[in-house]
């Protein structure tokens, strides 16, 4: 913390990220984007100039004597916490001064409120479950859609319960899966197998879509999404020059009404 340049390390930091982890947060280089135009990358961070003691402040807030360890909390107990702050806006008075309050829904409905993991897991088992459960493919052709995720509470479950069913799936034939190229899956003890990173990112853009009127929302159900993808990073076998570990989920999940709003395809 006695260095100077704390913002053009902290750079580096990020361009690392965005190398590999590819979060949305970042559009450095266009890498495996081939969709991002040179127009939409990013060309504003790397011009920042901020104050070294600022900064180092904010960052010593971060760590020890922090109480909280975010690389072992649960991905939709951090959701629940991100979900807290949903309700809130930032706003500028006239004065120059920096306000957070309530959103008006919020207010009108008493608060931010959200689904219990035991309801979600109910729920999922008894649709998506009985519908895998009918399909009986190891690579089923289920496309799973919530209307209006929120920050993902169901999605985030159909996720879990997805990874859960192609892992059963997998494993009953996993010595013929590990012979060959690229599998699905690795052994990390005697017969205990998990699912590559490649393969989590498959599952996820292939089965999970969610639209939310509200913006914020939407990017805290891709957090909790890329939280869920990111437990298997252990089993990667990734290209390190050009693809990153997360996917972009720019195209599954998408902010906009998706009940009455009759341009949400443009």
């Amino acid at each position: 913390m006695k260095s100077t340049n704390a913002y053009k390390n902290l750079f580096t930091l990020f361009q690392a990220a965005d190398n590999r982890y590819n979060s949305g947060l970042f559009y450095f280089r266009k890498g495996d984007k081939a969709h991002v135009s040179e127009s939409e990358l990013d060309t504003i961070t790397p011009k920042l100039k901020l104050d070294d003691k600022i900064l180092k402040e904010i960052i010593g807030g971060l760590y020890y004597p922090s109480p909280y360890l975010f690389d072992v909390i649960p991905a939709d107990i951090l959701g629940q916490v991100y979900e807290q702050f949903l309700g809130k806006v930032i706003r500028m008075t006239a004065g120059g001064m920096v306000k957070i309050e309530e959103k008006p829904e919020v207010r009108k409905a008493g608060g931010v409120y959200y689904t219990p993991t035991y309801i979600v897991d109910y729920i999922v088992k008894n649709t998506v479950g009985k519908m895998l459960d009918e399909e009986k493919k190891a690579k089923p052709s289920l496309k799973i859609l919530d209307p209006a995720c929120g920050s993902g509470s169901f999605l985030l479950g159909a996720y879990s319960y997805m990874l859960h069913f192609y892992l059963g799936k997998y494993s009953e034939d996993a010595k013929k899966l590990l012979a060959g190229k690229n599998a699905p899956i690795y052994e990390v003890g005697q017969g205990i197998y998990a699912l590559t990173t490649p393969e989590r990112k498959r599952i996820l853009l292939e089965h999970i879509y969610g639209v939310d009127i509200d913006e914020q929302a939407v990017e805290v159900a891709k957090l909790n999404l890329m939280l869920k993808c990111l437990e298997g990073e252990a089993g990667t076998n990734l290209k390190l020059s050009l693809e990153r570990i997360l996917p972009d989920l720019s195209g599954n999940i998408k902010c906009g009404n998706s009940l009455i709003g009759h341009d949400f395809n443009d």
